[in-house]
Order: C-alpha cells, then structure tokens, then sequence
C-alpha cells in the first residue's frame, strides 16, 4: 500500500544518543467546520471537506462541500488574510496545506515572521521566495529587500498534493523597558518531514507582515492575497526546550552520498516499514529525484525529492547491525510486492504481497549511456525488463517490457485506501500525496479489494510494453 514516510535531512555529524525531553504539552487543534476560531477573515476563505487543484491550470482550485478544511479562492473583492483570535509566544505549529498552480502564500509567526508557501514544486535551486524559505524584510526607503533565507533543500510537491509544515518557533525576547534583547528564530522548520530551516534568526517583521513592530506574542497569519492554498489539520502547542541533563552522547561523521552530476546506484539493506529489504537498489539523479528498488522482487519500492542518502548504518561499526541506507529528502512509499502476476478473475483475486528469490529470478541490470539502469528478470514464466528514467523535473517515467506473458497477467501500478482519476489519463492516490499519468489506451483498472484500492495495466498479448509516470 502506498504511504508517506518522511525522513529528515542530516546535516553535519549524527548524534547517538539516548535522550530526554522535558515533558512536553499535547497538541491543541483548531477546529475548522467554521471560520470561529479567526478575528480576521473575508468571503475568500471557505469551509471545506477538501481542496481539488488541477495541476496543469494557473490558479485553478475549488472547495469539497464539508467541513475541515479552510479553501482560499481569491477574487479582485476578496482576498483577506486569515488571522487566529489566539495570540502566540514560543510555538510549535503544524499543518497540511495544497497549493494551486503557481500560487503563493505564507505562515507569518506572531502575524509577522514568514515562513514562504508558494508552488516551488521541481525547483533544484531554492531562493527565500521558494516554500519553505524565510521571507525577505524590506526597506521602503530604499524599495529593495534583504535577509532572506532560502530553504536547505526544495522537497515541495506538486500542485493539488496536499504537504505538511512542521515549525518550531521562538519569539523575540525584551527586558523590562520593552526593548528587544533577542531576535526571533525560526529553530526549526520541516517541509514534508525534512528539514529546511534551523537555528534562522530574524532580526524583525518580514515583508507585507501584518504587524510592523515587534512583540513577544501575536497571532498565527494564513496569507490570502496572493493565490489559492488550502489548509487543513492546523495544531499548536507550546514549543519547550529540550533537556539535555540525562544525554549520553557518541558523535559520528556522517557518510553522505549525493550524486554529483551523474546518477548513482547504491546496493544496500533499506528499512522499508517493519521489514529490512536485503536486495534493495537505490538510485540518486543531479536532479534530486530518486527511487529505491527490491531486486528480490522486481518492486518499485519508493521515490523521494531531495538529497539522495545517509550511508553511515554501512560502514559504522562494520555495518552491524542494520547495513541499510536513510534517504534524505520526502519519501513516498510504493509497494514491496511484486508489480505483476496472474488474476483470474479482475474482482475478487487478491493481489500476492510476497515472492521468494527463487520465484522471481533476478537478471541483473544494464546501464544506459546516461547512467539509468533496466532492470531485468523473470516471473511467472514471463520474462521482464523494468526501465525508469527521469521525466524532467516532474517526476519518474517507469516502462516494462514483458515476454512470453501468461493468459491473466496484470502490473499493478499502486494500491491504495484511495485511488481517483481526475481527469483523462491522470490519477491521485492514497490521501493526494501522488499522480500517477498513464495512456488511457493501456486500458488502466481501478478494482477494490476489501478497503483498498489497486490501479492495474492488463497485460493484452504474450509481447507487450506499458508505460506510465509518477508525479509528486
């Protein structure tokens, strides 16, 4: 089954530790079946069930009838910031949030500290204009900016995804005559689980604030003038620090890998939920798109944008005991089953989750004169070749090439709890955390299998090639 599995980017030396944190408050959610909660609204933010945001079209969002999530569809009348009635200090502050095509939108800490949403979706050179990024102050004076930050690394998804910030905020600091004594810092900030901001101060409220001075608490501001975002599961909780009383500490230096100008193939062990594949391929591209793969079973294990790998668990302490690699970036699960097999009947057959090696006779791979491997082996009698290649920016284009097929045979492109097609040839998957592109002609099926969903390619002829794109 697809899901999402966020990994955080390492950067400098790995801590070993067993720690403690202070006891820390639950988390408090905003409820949104109404806009009750916000002193500041306008008739741009409505109540929702959902968001449906048509990548290929500039701006295009509309709300689900429900409630539950908070839609922004601007208009020249309307287009009003979204601002809580609860004031905040020290915070740490989660939500999910969609963006249309080419929108842009932000999280203002304290109504004036900006934590940028804009559709910086394939971006491989971030800016602070970019999501993730700190947005610029501004002197009027001079009609120019400064103080930006950029983003560590661009892991934002493609319009219509829903994505999940993650901030972790400490205000200003004044002494007794009010003035400031410490600037705010952003300590951390987490794009879809990976972290692009740490330890960012900010010297004072950045551009189109809605607060110009400086205050030790304020409210949380959902920009709403710029373009359509949609936002859900909005929770808060004091932010505490971490105590380090009881830490015991062993450093390492971590064993990075990424790709350089050429793709690059690792052979490791790869934690994959509760099971250790032991045959997995990974690959990173310049482009910071990459996959893992299970040789074992000929499955497309799981993509991810971002830096490529940690490869430390290989080599500290002679790879014992996990000899496995960590990807860097936003990871999306696929499936470790393998993609083909017989159903005799299309409805009520379910799907094999397992295949031993001898099952599934590995052929190795060959490389192509751009350093992307095919993949090759046998299966049920068929013999199989399984090629993926960058496509673009966008996402992977993954083609098989299949002989000496058996009757009944069908590739599985994904399951899922839901798989929806949203227009001609394209289709979302589990909670809009992936598209998946395919040419209606291959026939693709949409079947239920108790509470899953499953998209599959029916294999027509002995000889045949299908071909499809994932996008995220």
């Amino acid at each position: 089954m697809i899901k999402e599995k966020l990994m955080s980017v390492l950067s400098g030396a790995i801590l070993l530790c067993n720690s403690y944190a202070q006891d820390k408050p639950d988390f408090t959610t905003i409820p949104l079946n109404s806009l009750e909660a916000f002193s500041v609204s306008g008739p741009n933010w409505i109540v929702a069930s959902d968001a449906e945001a048509d990548m290929d079209i500039e701006g295009a969002m509309k709300p689900v009838a429900g409630s539950g999530v908070l839609v922004n569809n601007i208009s020249k009348k309307s287009k009003a910031h979204l601002v809580t009635k609860e004031n905040f200090g020290d915070v740490e502050l989660e939500l999910d949030f969609m963006m249309s095509k080419g929108s842009n939108s932000g999280i203002y800490l304290l109504g004036r500290y900006e934590i940028q949403l804009f559709d910086s979706w394939a971006r491989t050179n971030p800016t602070y204009v970019d999501c993730g990024g700190i947005y610029q102050r501004w002197n009027n004076a001079t009609n120019s900016g400064y103080e930006g930050i950029a983003p560590l690394v661009n892991v934002a998804r493609a319009p219509g995804l829903w994505q999940h910030l993650r901030i972790k905020f400490r205000a200003p600091r004044f002494n007794g005559q009010g003035i400031k004594t410490e600037n705010a810092i952003f300590e951390e900030v987490y794009l879809n689980g990976v972290l692009v901001q740490q330890q960012a101060a900010v010297t004072g409220p950045t551009r189109s604030a809605y607060f110009e001075d400086e205050k030790p608490v304020g409210p949380v501001m959902i920009q709403g003038d710029h373009g359509n975002v949609a936002i859900r599961n909005i929770r808060y909780r004091a932010a505490t620090p971490d105590s380090n009383a009881t830490e015991k500490k062993r450093m390492v230096d971590p064993i990075i890998v990424d790709p350089g100008n050429k793709p690059y193939l690792l052979r490791s062990f790869l934690s994959y939920g509760k099971a250790m594949i032991t045959h997995a391929i990974s690959v990173g591209t310049p482009g910071q798109l990459n996959y893992s793969y299970d040789l074992k079973r000929g499955a497309l294990l799981q993509v991810w944008r971002g830096r490529f790998a940690d490869a430390t668990d290989l080599w500290y302490e002679r790879g014992e005991p996990y000899q496995r690699i960590v990807p860097l970036g936003s990871v999306v699960q696929l499936s470790d089953a393998p993609s083909m097999t017989v159903l005799q009947d299309e409805q009520s057959t379910d799907w094999p989750e397992y295949a031993s090696f001898d099952e599934v006779p590995a052929r190795g791979y060959t490389l192509d004169g751009e350093r992307m491997p095919t993949f090759r082996y046998s299966l049920q009698g068929a013999d199989i070749s399984d090629k993926v290649v960058i496509e673009g920016s966008s996402g992977i284009t993954r083609t098989l090439n299949v002989t000496n097929a058996p009757p009944g045979f069908y590739h599985r492109i994904v399951s899922a709890k839901i798989i929806r097609q949203v227009k001609k040839g394209l289709y979302l998957a589990e909670d809009k955390s992936i598209y998946i592109r395919v040419n209606e002609k291959l026939r693709p099926i949409v079947r239920t299998i108790g509470d899953s969903r499953e998209l599959l390619l029916p294999l027509g002829n002995p000889n045949a090639t299908v071909t499809y794109s994932l996008i995220w």
